[in-house]
This record gives C-alpha cells, structure tokens and sequence, in this order.
C-alpha cells in the first residue's frame, strides 16, 4: 500500500501569542491532557528576617487529545536527547515529588 502526503499549510492565528515558561503543570482528567505553563518569580522580603516567597503565575493552559499527547511526548523526548547529545545531560532542578490530586475534577497533578 502507497503512502499518500497530504501537504499542510501552516498559518499563525491572528491572536498567536508567544510565552515563555519556567515550568508547567498538568494532568489527565479521563478526557484530555491539560498542561499549563507556568512562570515563578522569588520575591524577597524588604526585612532580612522574613523568607522569600514565590509567586507562581500561569500563562497558558493547552488541552490535548491523547493522540497529540503522544505526539508531543515523542516529539519532545526527540528534540531532548538531541540537545542533550549537544550541550550534556541536563540535570532537573527540583527534587522529585509524588503526584497528588488538587481536585477530583480538576485535571490537575502537581
């Protein structure tokens, strides 16, 4: 059986945005995958006494199929291991954490 390409054209949205994220969060809700970039700020405290605190706000939530999930993900771990080939392993900075349900609903994993 021959493969048929059917040519895509791609075309920015009028209301395309860029954003650029520190982090992201996300989980399945039994429907679709939602993950939401995020970016934190450390704020630190004019009194030397008190701890700094971060304030974490998201920027965008995209929803995927689990056919796109499975997309990205491949496409994702593709472009990883050829960075890493490039420049070394890159170390995760925060220390792994279980997962743990915000809302029965929610979709959520942090």
């Amino acid at each position: 059986m021959t493969e048929m390409r059917i040519p895509v054209k791609i075309k920015y949205a009028e209301d395309f945005a860029r954003v650029y994220a520190t982090g992201a969060i996300g989980g399945f809700n039994g429907f679709d995958f939602r993950i939401a970039f995020f970016n934190d700020v450390v704020n630190h405290p004019e009194e030397p006494t008190q701890p700094p605190t971060v304030s974490r706000e998201i920027k965008v939530e995209v929803i995927l199929t689990p056919v796109a999930l499975k997309q990205l993900t491949k496409w994702l771990n593709q472009h990883l291991a050829e960075l890493e080939k490039m420049i070394g392993e890159i170390k995760d900075q925060y220390p792994p954490q279980p997962s743990q349900r915000r809302e029965p609903h929610s979709g959520y994993y942090v």
